[in-house]
């Protein structure tokens, strides 16, 4: 029979064992480094645009002035996010996560790190925008180019629901699924830029602009193909992102 030193002993074995086997794995499994960092930065600037883009939407429904008492509380709301979403933004890219990953070696010179100030960039610049954007006549013109500007909105979103889905298949954690994540997100990306390209050169805008109604004559249309610039620069740098080193 074991003595119970020896059975003592064997206890102890299988404690540092099982706390090996259980620590290891999640060990490696959250030292994933600054890629996988910047690869959750960029979702939440994915997030913090998100935001801006619903809100702007809720100013302008509000501004169509079609629900008296709701319209106010959907301006009032929309306003907050557009606030709320450039401070998710600046705590993204301004806040101790980033300012750590400076520290510890990924700098401006790290390709990952120089995109995603570019594409933090990109986005501050159509929230600025959005929180600028001036309440449309509510008849002809106007109110053409304020459902343009959702329509745009729309496009954007659809680009981050897809960024989202192509960055969350590049982790690598579901086997399988992780493939269909990013075609699907691909495809999204996709179907945004088509849909952009109709709001913009479709038979509404050129009709619009054969009617003299053109950048540089009314301030409302320059202030939609300035969007639209902000917006499609996004759009393309989405489509460009860099997957992520798991492992750096």
């Amino acid at each position: 029979m074991m003595s119970k030193y020896g059975m003592c002993m064997k206890a102890v074995v299988l404690v540092i064992a099982l706390t090996f086997m259980f620590a290891g794995p999640a060990g490696a499994a959250m030292d994933h480094g600054h890629g996988m960092g910047m690869h959750h930065q960029h979702q939440m600037l994915n997030h913090a645009l998100g935001m801006a883009l619903e809100g702007s939407n809720l100013v302008m429904l509000g501004q169509m002035g079609m629900a008296k008492g709701i319209d106010e509380e959907s301006v009032e709301h929309g306003k907050m996010m557009i606030k709320n979403a450039r401070k998710v933004w600046t705590e993204t890219m301004e806040g101790k996560s980033m300012m750590h990953m400076h520290d510890t070696g990924a700098g401006m010179t790290d390709p990952m790190m120089a995109y995603t100030h570019q594409l933090g960039e990109a986005q501050l610049k159509v929230i600025d925008i959005l929180d600028k954007m001036d309440s449309a006549k509510q008849d002809g013109h106007g109110m053409t180019m304020h459902h343009q500007h959702q329509m745009l909105n729309h496009a954007l979103k659809m680009a981050l629901e897809g960024s989202n889905l192509v960055m969350l298949g590049q982790m690598g954690m579901a086997k399988g699924v992780d493939e269909i994540s990013v075609k699907h997100g691909k495809m999204m990306i996709k179907n945004a830029e088509s849909l952009f390209n109709e709001v913009m050169s479709g038979s509404a805008m050129t009709g619009m602009h054969g009617q003299g109604v053109s950048p540089d004559k009314d301030k409302q249309m320059a202030f939609t193909h300035k969007l639209a610039e902000a917006q499609l620069k996004v759009i393309s740098l989405l489509k460009k992102m860099p997957a992520a080193m798991m492992h750096k």
